[in-house]
């Protein structure tokens, strides 16, 4: 069940003081044409949150719609709020209960968020990103609308872009750090295996087959443009999911982040509820250095398919090299440490993000629910290094310091290879006064980061980037 919790730290700036306040909570207490106002008691829970765009943008004149379920009397209660100028709301809930919640603004896809339990008295925080509508504003889902149409699948969108060559050059298309760097290359390759759960169920073999199967061919024989061309020509005569992961999957494998962006993007036209295709769209953002769009993405891809891991996965690796949490990650990550409690990244991938909010905020109900998840991914994979680093920083953060000591020294056990892990210990060991240990710790890191730095520069070396040249005539580099 979806639940969403309280981030209070992030309220300060979001809530208006004495009058202010007085007029926000009477317009949150607006019924919903054709509803009575709900009678607001002394416990009644409050959910407040931004409203957001793909590209992080707040959305001004948002409405969103909070409706108590199953109640067998007259209808369910409703209470309605705006967005104001920053794509702020708050609701104040009738009661503790059951709830959908609802967002709609002109030229954007209703959201919809149903099995939403709210306990009172407390305040929680939704932040909510409004895809813009596919087909021409007409909405999706909601009752009594009509879905439209798929459209015809022909390949009418020409690419504005022209594969004219490969290079192994290192240095163009990257964005970022080196963390950054590490991660698009692995979510390069992360997508590219996600064309493999789209084929299509059906024996027949058609032209579009043909020049996958020849691309993929070409790939592996290490002719990348070759494959590229071929992956092309397959969408050209079938503008398949399965030739449009491909086609876009072999652009990032390659660092074409902006060709990927719109291979993607008009994949994702063309196949609106496909998760994959909007994870692929996500990880093509990233690359090319998009990092709050790639976030969108991956977070409406989340919520199209809540049982498939992937898009999850993406966001989580995403946070790890980001220095902050990125939009909308919260909310998807909660649900997916909520919908798959056992499986240790979910609960470790929902705790990161908790523990950079709290660290930014100095909030410790964040930093105590972050150290539960994180011993929570601990009893699931006991040799879990990342986990044991982030609840020593997290110690080290409080001032826990033999408690810190002792989860590096435990990351160390469970990953001899990790540089980071070692580097921590060796602080660790310096404030506790084992300066030969910290000594020794600290040139096992150096060792391992000289080792870690030739490694990425031989793959580096290795990989053919393509050249491409845009629309305008410049070519796709950084």
């Amino acid at each position: 069940m979806l639940r969403f919790f309280d981030l209070e730290s992030h309220l300060k700036n979001a809530v208006p003081s004495g009058a202010g306040l007085l007029v926000l909570l009477i317009f949150c207490f607006l019924p919903a044409r054709g509803s009575q106002s709900p009678v607001v008691g002394a416990n009644a829970p409050v959910l407040e949150g931004v409203v957001r765009d793909s590209t992080a943008t707040p959305i001004r004149g948002a409405v969103v719609r909070l409706e108590l379920q199953n109640l067998i009397s007259s209808g369910a209660a409703v209470v309605t709020a705006k967005t104001d100028e920053g794509g702020k709301y708050v609701l104040v809930a009738p009661r503790a209960g059951h709830y959908t919640l609802r967002a709609t603004a002109d030229g954007f896809r209703p959201l919809v968020i149903k099995d939403l339990d709210l306990d009172g008295p407390e305040r929680r925080r939704s932040d909510l990103v409004l895809q813009v509508a596919v087909y021409g504003g007409v909405p999706f889902d909601e009752p009594g609308s009509a879905k439209p149409e798929t459209p015809q699948m022909q390949f009418s969108d020409q690419p504005s872009f022209t594969v004219a060559g490969i290079t192994d050059r290192s240095n163009m298309g990257l964005h970022g750090s080196d963390a950054n760097v590490r991660t698009s290359d692995a979510l390069a390759r992360e997508t590219a295996a996600l064309r493999s759960g789209s084929a299509p169920k059906s024996a027949t073999f058609g032209a579009g087959d043909a020049h996958r199967r020849a691309g993929d061919a070409k790939e592996k024989s290490g002719d990348p443009l070759g494959a590229v061309k071929e992956y092309e020509a397959a969408v050209k005569v079938e503008p398949s999911e399965q030739n449009y992961l491909a086609w876009g999957a072999e652009l990032l494998l390659h660092r074409a982040g902006r060709a990927a962006v719109q291979v993607f993007s008009n994949g994702a036209q063309a196949y609106p509820e496909s998760a994959h295709m909007l994870a692929g769209l996500g990880v093509a953002y990233y690359s090319n250095g998009q990092y709050n769009e790639a976030a969108a993405q991956l977070c409406r891809a989340s919520g199209l398919n809540p049982a498939d891991s992937a898009p999850y996965l993406f966001l989580g690796r995403m946070e790890q090299a980001a220095a902050d949490p990125l939009p909308c990650s919260e909310t998807a990550l909660s649900r997916f440490a909520a919908n798959q409690p056992a499986n240790p990244l979910a609960n470790f991938f929902y705790g990161l993000v908790l523990w950079k909010n709290a660290r930014k905020t100095q909030d410790r109900t964040n930093s105590e629910r972050a150290e539960q998840l994180f011993r929570k991914a601990l009893e699931a994979k006991p040799a879990f290094a990342e986990a044991y680093l982030q609840l020593g920083m997290l110690y080290n953060a409080r001032g826990e310091k033999d408690q810190a000591l002792d989860a590096f020294q435990k990351a160390v056990s469970a990953d001899q290879k990790s540089s980071q892990a070692h580097y921590q210990l060796s602080l660790a060991c310096r404030r506790s006064g084992d300066v030969a240990r910290a000594d020794a710790e600290m040139k096992t890191y150096q060792e391992l980061r000289r080792s870690e730095d030739a490694a990425l520069e031989k793959e580096r070396r290795e990989v053919r980037q393509f050249v491409t040249i845009l629309q305008d005539g410049k070519s796709d580099r950084p």
